[in-house]
C-alpha cells in the first residue's frame, strides 16, 4: 500500500508541475496552455482520490477541489485536440468564454453549497452535474482527434510522434474518464485513474527525455566547408529527383542520394538551412502537394498528400497549415478562382 501511495502521488505532484511548466512555458502556443491546463485538472481530481483513498478524514475542502477540478478535465481535452485540429495560435474568444463560465459556475456552487457542510448536496446531483460535463466534452474532444489519427491508425509504424502523443494522451484520458464514471457506480475504485495518470505520464516524459536533445553531446567539429553550395545542391536534387515523396524517406536515403555522409547531412540542415531534416522534407512536399493542386484536378485532397510523400491526412493537414499558413482545401478554392 505505501507503494501505490508514493507512485500516485508522485504522479499527482508531477502532473502539477509540469501543468504549471506548460501553462507559462510559451503564452504564444496555446495547445500547451490546453495540455497543461488538462494535467492540472487531472492532478487535483487524481490528487483528491489518492488522499480519500488512503485517509477517509481528510478535509471536505480537498474532497470539494478535486471535484471542481473534474469539471475542467473534459473542457480542457475538448479544447486540446480542437486547437491541435484547427492550428490555433492563441486563445479564441468562444473558448475563453467556455472556461470563465465554467470557473463562475464552479466557485458560485463551492461558495452556495460548500462540501463542508453540504456533503449530501455534492455527493448528489452535483457531482453527477460535473461527471456529465467532464463525459460529454470528452466525447468533443474524441471527435477531434479520430479525425487526425484516422488514417494514422491504419498505419501505426507511419504514425508521426506528435500522432503517437496525442494518440497516447486520448487513451488515457478514456480510460481515467471510464474508470471515474463507473466507480461512481461502484464497479472500479478511484485508484485505478490515478495509477493510470500516473503510468500515462511517466511513459510520455519517457518518451520525451530519451528523444531530447538535452541528452545529446555538443558538436566540436569544425564548419561544413561551401555549406551554401552543398545546401542549393541539395535543393536541385529535391527539385530533380524527388525523393521526398517516399513516405518513408529517411536521414541515411537522403544522405545516401546526396553523396554525404549521415553527419553531415543532419549538420547541414541544422546550421545552413537552420530548421532539421523533418522540416526540410515538409517544406518540399508541401511545395509539390501545391504543384499537383494546380495540375492534378482528378486527384482529393488526401490523395495529393499520399503523392506529394505525406503518410497520413492528418500530417499533410499539419504541414500545408503551418508552411503555408492556410488549409489544402482553402488553397484550392483560391486557385481555382485565380484561374
Amino acid at each position: 500500500m505505501p507503494i501505490l501511495f508514493l507512485l500516485c502521488s508522485l504522479g499527482v505532484i508531477n502532473g502539477l508541475l509540469i501543468g504549471v511548466f506548460l501553462i507559462f512555458r510559451n503564452p504564444n502556443k496555446i495547445v500547451n496552455a490546453y495540455l497543461g491546463g488538462l494535467l492540472l485538472a487531472l492532478s487535483l481530481r487524481i490528487g483528491k482520490s489518492v488522499f480519500y483513498y488512503f485517509d477517509n478524514n481528510v478535509d471536505l475542502l480537498i474532497l470539494q477541489i478535486g471535484l471542481s477540478a473534474c469539471a475542467f478535465i473534459g473542457p480542457f481535452f475538448y479544447l486540446y485536440t480542437k486547437a491541435i485540429y484547427r492550428q490555433y495560435r492563441k486563445i479564441h474568444r468562444a473558448d475563453f468564454v467556455l472556461l470563465v463560465v465554467l470557473l463562475i459556475s464552479v466557485l458560485t456552487v463551492g461558495i452556495i453549497y460548500p462540501y463542508r457542510t453540504n456533503p449530501e448536496v455534492w455527493n448528489g446531483f452535483i457531482i453527477y452535474g460535473i461527471y456529465a460535463v467532464w463525459a460529454v466534452f470528452t466525447l468533443f474532444g474524441l471527435y477531434y482527434s479520430i479525425k487526425m489519427l484516422k488514417s494514422a491508425l491504419l498505419k501505426p509504424a507511419a504514425m508521426s510522434k506528435s500522432e503517437q502523443h496525442l494518440a497516447i494522451v486520448t487513451i488515457a484520458v478514456l480510460f481515467i474518464n471510464l474508470t471515474y464514471q463507473m466507480a461512481l457506480y461502484g464497479f472500479f475504485t478511484y485508484l485505478w485513474g490515478a495509477l493510470i495518470f500516473s503510468f500515462t505520464l511517466y511513459f510520455l516524459l519517457g518518451r520525451i527525455l530519451l528523444s531530447s536533445k538535452f541528452f545529446s553531446i555538443k558538436s566540436t567539429d569544425q564548419p561544413i566547408e561551401n555549406a551554401s553550395k552543398k545546401l542549393e545542391e541539395l535543393n536541385a536534387l529535391m527539385d530533380t529527383q524527388k525523393p521526398y515523396t517516399n513516405q518513408k524517406l529517411k536521414l541515411d536515403d537522403l544522405a545516401s542520394l546526396a553523396g554525404l555522409n549521415r553527419h553531415t547531412l543532419s549538420k547541414l540542415l541544422n546550421e545552413e538551412y537552420k530548421h532539421g531534416f523533418a522540416q526540410y522534407i515538409k517544406e518540399f512536399r508541401v511545395k509539390e502537394a501545391k504543384q499537383l493542386i494546380h495540375t492534378r484536378n482528378e486527384l482529393s485532397l488526401e490523395g495529393i498528400g499520399f503523392e506529394a510523400g505525406f503518410s497520413s491526412k492528418s500530417s499533410f493537414f499539419e504541414a500545408f497549415k503551418k508552411v503555408t499558413n492556410t488549409t489544402p482545401l482553402e488553397f484550392k478554392k483560391a486557385s481555382q478562382v485565380s484561374l
